[in-house]
C-alpha cells in the first residue's frame, strides 16, 4: 500500500488540527480562572483575518465566512509544506522516486 503524498498529508492534517484546537476551546471551562491550553494558539490561528478585513473593509458578505477561510488559509499552508517536503525528500529533480526524510 502505497502512502500518501506529505502534500496530501498536510492537506488533510492541518485544518484537522484547527478544528481540534476550536473543540478543545469550547470543552474549556471558563470558571478555572487560569488559561486554556487552546488559548495559545488563538492569536496565529486567527491573524489571516487580518487579510480578509483589509481586503473587504468593514461591511462585506465575505466576513460572514471567517470560519471557512480559516480552514482553507491553514488547509493551503499545509498543503505548500507537505509539497515542500515532498520536493525535498526526492533523490533527485529528474527521479519521481521518495527518499525517506533524513
Amino acid at each position: 500500500m502505497r502512502r500518501l503524498p506529505y502534500a496530501l498529508q498536510g492537506l488533510l492534517f492541518v485544518p484537522a488540527l484547527i478544528a481540534l484546537i476550536f473543540v478543545l476551546k469550547a470543552f474549556c471551562p471558563e470558571s478555572s480562572g487560569e488559561g486554556c491550553f487552546a488559548d495559545y494558539f488563538a492569536t496565529p490561528i486567527f491573524l489571516p483575518l487580518v487579510i480578509i478585513y483589509k481586503l473587504f473593509g468593514g461591511n462585506s458578505a465575505a466576513l460572514g465566512q471567517e470560519f471557512l477561510f480559516i480552514l482553507l488559509y491553514w488547509a493551503a499552508i499545509g498543503f505548500l509544506l507537505g509539497f515542500i517536503l515532498d520536493l525535498y525528500t526526492r533523490r533527485s529533480q529528474y527521479s519521481p522516486e521518495q527518499r525517506p526524510p533524513v
